[in-house]
């Protein structure tokens, strides 16, 4: 094994050893794109971890709606259009009041576009 090893570090194993090198390079330098987390985007799983500190809200998910809208220069811009939460303390009307306005406050939609929903008990 440890020959295989020099051979492969020694001059004919040294493209390898440099496509290695560059290639762990790039992961460093050049992550990959944002990861989903059980289905949410990195914003939902953002606002999500917001929402369940809230006092009573427990474990949250969100799912968020969007429009796509002509931008400046053309460009198209992603708005949110509506909301869906789902916690576990939202059956409480205190808390999942709660939620609503502090999910109103982070995504800028009214009360109307956003729906706040109790989390079903794991069986």
């Amino acid at each position: 094994m440890k020959e295989k090893w020099e051979k492969l570090l020694g001059m004919k194993g040294m493209p390898v050893a440099a496509l290695l090198i560059c290639t762990l390079a790039l992961l460093v330098f050049f992550p990959s794109a944002p990861q989903e987390t059980a289905g949410m985007t990195e914003e939902e799983a953002r606002i999500a971890a917001t929402l369940s500190q809230i006092s009573g809200a427990g474990e949250a998910r969100v799912s968020i709606y969007y429009a796509e809208t002509a931008g400046t220069f053309g460009k198209e811009e992603k708005k949110p259009m509506g909301a869906v939460i789902v916690a576990r303390g939202a059956g409480q009307m205190e808390v999942k009041l709660r939620l609503l306005r502090a999910a109103e406050t982070l995504l800028g939609l009214s009360a109307s576009r956003v729906e706040v929903f109790a989390m079903e008990d794991a069986p």
